[in-house]
């Protein structure tokens, strides 16, 4: 009598179907290595294509590694930074820089060896610098891309939509300067000033626009120059002044329009002309978080210190006010994502719809780092990664 074949246990079984989903993905990432090598032959651009060849294949390579999916515990110690990087979530601690997958697969690890890193990411890459150093790496999900060392201490650098690079750094003859790399690391050209400080630098989407946001002091206050430069040029197109203020964050709407978050106010300004399209004044209150998708900004106003309630408040990208909401804590981080906006508190993580309609909340861990949109909500502990699943609004 033939023996019955045992039954695989639970074990068994997972374990099996993870080496026939690892083959899978072995065989999957082969195919897509060979289709585009093939497609960079048969164009014949070879030079322009490579590192392009790396950032499809890393990508790919991305969506192709499986893990257990979230919650993922993780040994990061000395967070400093996360960013979502197009199919990538890149979190940066003191010894490394760590790319995990959207089902928490711990792609690629580089030990950075910096004292001061940060990170600024893109589509496809990310810019992790030194600051106050002269070293700057480019990095996809899988390698180093590219290597810089710059003649002064960078400040600060970040990355276009279309990978091209500006990195603020500090002058032997000037104030400070600013050098564009296009996508390939080709220096572009060299920004120079003389008036001000420049503290931060910002390329619009297709790189056309460079925001340079310096500082100054007038009769004892900061005031802030934010200089707009056309990129294929490097003539100066506009210079946006507002004395006794300073830009916290620039962000670009497109090419030809300017998000600024000062101290005490949002503008929306028209890159045409340099006048302003719309503003929120925060009512004397700190903003202490942002974030903009889809046509919407949000802002949570309240007070450094943490002692105070936070309002929430959603415009569109001309600060029309949509609605507000007040908070009964301190918020420190919003992100919009899965149709929510969520909301970081000092003990709680909230859930509010599009409309402005409580959704739910949850208890924050007390080692909670921050939150980010990337596949949905991720809550950024010192310990683990965990997922908010998308809490629909109560009916009454």
């Amino acid at each position: 009598m033939d023996q019955q074949p045992r039954r695989l246990t639970r074990k068994e079984l997972l374990r099996r179907n993870k080496k026939i989903a690892k083959r899978r993905q072995m065989r999957l990432t082969l195919i897509a290595v060979a289709l585009t090598a093939f497609l960079v032959y048969i164009t014949g651009i070879y030079g322009a294509s490579l590192a392009y060849l790396g950032d499809f294949v890393s990508t790919g390579m991305v969506y192709m590694q499986f893990g257990d999916g979230f919650p993922k515990e993780i040994e990061n110690q000395t967070y400093r930074q996360s960013e979502r990087m197009g199919s990538s979530l890149c979190v940066l601690d003191g010894d490394s820089l760590s790319f995990y997958s959207p089902t928490a697969d711990k792609v690629y690890d580089y030990y950075h060896s910096m004292n001061n890193p940060v990170i600024s990411a893109s589509g496809k890459r990310v810019a992790i610098y030194n600051a106050n150093d002269t070293s700057i790496k480019i990095l996809n999900a899988h390698n180093v891309l590219f290597s810089q060392e710059m003649s002064g201490d960078i400040i600060h650098a970040s990355l276009s939509a279309d990978n091209h690079l500006a990195v603020t750094t500090k002058s032997q003859s000037y104030n400070g300067e600013v050098k564009v790399f296009d996508s390939q690391m080709k220096e572009m050209f060299t920004w120079l000033n003389a008036k001000s400080f420049p503290v931060q630098s910002f390329l619009s989407p297709k790189a056309t626009r460079l925001a340079v946001s310096c500082v100054l002091t007038v009769d004892g206050k900061l005031n802030s120059h934010i200089y707009v430069i056309d990129t294929q040029t490097g003539e100066e197109k506009i210079m946006l002044e507002n004395s006794g203020d300073v830009a916290l964050g620039i962000e670009f709407i497109k090419e030809d329009t300017l998000i600024v978050f000062y101290t005490d106010k949002a503008k929306a300004i028209s890159l045409a002309d340099g006048t302003v399209k719309g503003q929120y004044e925060y009512g004397g209150r700190d903003l202490t978080a942002y974030d903009i998708r889809n046509g919407q900004i949000v802002m949570a106003v309240g007070d450094y210190d943490g002692l105070s309630d936070t309002e929430l408040v959603v415009t569109d990208l001309s600060f029309g006010k949509l609605f507000s909401i007040t908070t009964e804590q301190a918020v420190t981080d919003v992100a919009f994502s899965s149709q929510r906006i969520f909301a970081l508190g000092d003990e709680k993580i909230l859930q509010y719809s599009l409309k402005g309609e409580f959704a739910g909340e949850t208890a924050a861990k007390s080692n909670v780092k921050n939150i980010i949109d990337y596949n949905g909500c991720i809550v950024i502990n010192g310990d683990s990664l965990e997922k908010l699943e998308k809490a629909d609004v109560k009916q009454n």
